[in-house]
């Protein structure tokens, strides 16, 4: 996928491709997922190099939203990654191939949101260890500071994840939680500029968030 518009919210549904980045960056910083899919990748065949493509694996972008405040998604696609860099502290944990889908709302104004789905081939994978990767790209990001975590109560997502930390001027907000053998992840990010409120982009999270549980009590 390639960038669209300055200052819109990344697809983010990529692990970002070294792990010293963060993957909830504006677009126009070029931190995350958008990156143009290689001419190998090949979702039915082995992983033998990252990549993101509409359509690699329907079956992941079936359980994301399909709207978000009536609104569809300004982009949907799926993908996988098996390099140590893509994995980033994935690797610490033996994980070897991991596949996602992701939907993402450009609202404008730098502000977006993105809800997302990670699995692995075989087996469940952990919600603790996506936060984890979440927290190292953060903490490790050269733009990025004011990084807080904390364990928040959101209806429908049972135990949760949620980091915050400004990029540049983007307020940037992950939660994570799990589903049955497959991760959720909502991403927003909010512009700080005079008269933005703090209650707002939290709001904009709940709403994210409870839009993605709808998706899970339909049974997708």
């Amino acid at each position: 996928m390639t960038p669209t518009e300055p200052a819109s919210f990344p697809h983010a549904s990529r692990p970002t491709r070294s792990r010293s980045g963060i993957v909830i960056a504006l677009l126009a910083l070029a931190i995350g997922g958008c990156v143009p899919t290689a001419a190998t990748f090949d979702p039915s065949g082995p992983c033998v190099t990252d990549g993101q493509t509409p359509g690699a694996y329907p079956d992941l972008e079936g359980r994301l939203p399909a709207a978000f405040d009536g609104t569809a998604p300004t982009t949907v696609d799926s993908g996988r990654t098996c390099t140590a860099d893509g994995l980033g502290s994935l690797v610490d944990h033996d994980v070897e191939v991991l596949t996602y889908a992701g939907a993402t709302w450009d609202l404008g104004n730098r502000t977006g949101v993105t809800s997302v789905v990670f699995a692995v081939p075989e087996g469940s994978l952990p919600a603790a260890w996506m936060a984890e990767f979440y927290e190292a790209g953060a903490r490790a990001g050269k733009k990025t500071s004011n990084v807080e975590t904390s364990r928040p109560a959101f209806e429908g997502t049972g135990d949760a994840w949620r980091l915050d930390a400004l990029n540049d001027l983007s307020f940037q907000s992950v939660v994570t939680w799990q589903d049955g053998g497959i991760v959720r992840v909502v991403l927003v990010a909010t512009p700080v500029e005079p008269g933005a409120s703090v209650d707002a982009h939290d709001e904009l999270v709940a709403a994210a968030v409870r839009a993605t549980v709808e998706v899970m009590a339909a049974g997708r």
